[in-house]
């Protein structure tokens, strides 16, 4: 028969195995958004810099 400080050090254990996988899970999830909004922001970029490559060169369809 199990003693109970076998049963609670069993709970605490599966506790903290429980607080890890949450704690990966939350870590993944804010590195994804920060990778959503990093690929938002390096488009946006992009953009910018196919306008004024366009501008540069004289591509530009807008009249002065």
């Amino acid at each position: 028969m199990a003693e109970r400080g076998d049963i609670a050090e069993r709970k605490q254990s599966r506790d903290l195995d429980s607080l890890r996988r949450d704690t990966a899970t939350a870590a993944r999830l804010l590195k994804q958004a920060k990778m959503d909004e990093l690929h938002k922001e390096l488009e946006l970029t992009k953009a910018q810099l196919d306008y004024a490559e366009s501008r540069l060169s004289g591509d530009s369809t807008e009249s002065e």
